[in-house]
């Protein structure tokens, strides 16, 4: 029998999801953040701030993405923070508007914010895009 909490064995240990690009999968992964987080010692306004964030950046990138396409959703839990990465295909070549209000509250809810886009990808008809966040647990 394994001995071990599951705080321990979230760490450093990433968590994926893959959900269809749509926003009736958005609850789902908010409940995979939400669970997350909460074995992981974050406060309770942590996670309220973390499961918003998720929803967030899944939103813009559902609202980017091509017809049929996936969210991959990564959760990775270090010692003192949380890293989220979330990668879909985008119709297009804009990046997600980093002067509107949703990216906005994005940079309030969050330590790091980092989003990238590779070249169309023909196999993917698309542009393969990532947005990654950080929140550290504790900050004051």
């Amino acid at each position: 029998m394994i001995n071990m909490s599951a705080e321990e064995g979230l760490r450093s240990t990433p968590v994926e999801i893959g959900v269809a690009a749509t926003v009736s999968q958005l609850a789902i992964v908010r409940g995979l953040a939400e669970t997350l987080v909460l074995l992981s010692d974050f406060t309770l306004d942590e996670v309220a701030d973390i499961r918003l964030a998720v929803d967030e950046t899944c939103s813009t990138l559902i609202a980017l993405a091509t017809p049929g396409s996936a969210l991959q959703c990564r959760f990775t839990v270090g010692d003192n923070d949380l890293v989220v990465r979330v990668a879909g295909i985008a119709a297009t070549s804009e990046l997600p508007d980093q002067r509107s209000f949703g990216w906005h509250v994005l940079r309030t809810l969050t330590d790091d914010i980092d989003v990238g886009q590779e070249p169309y990808d023909s196999t993917l008809s698309g542009y393969p895009t990532v947005v990654e966040f950080r929140r550290v647990r504790g900050k004051a």
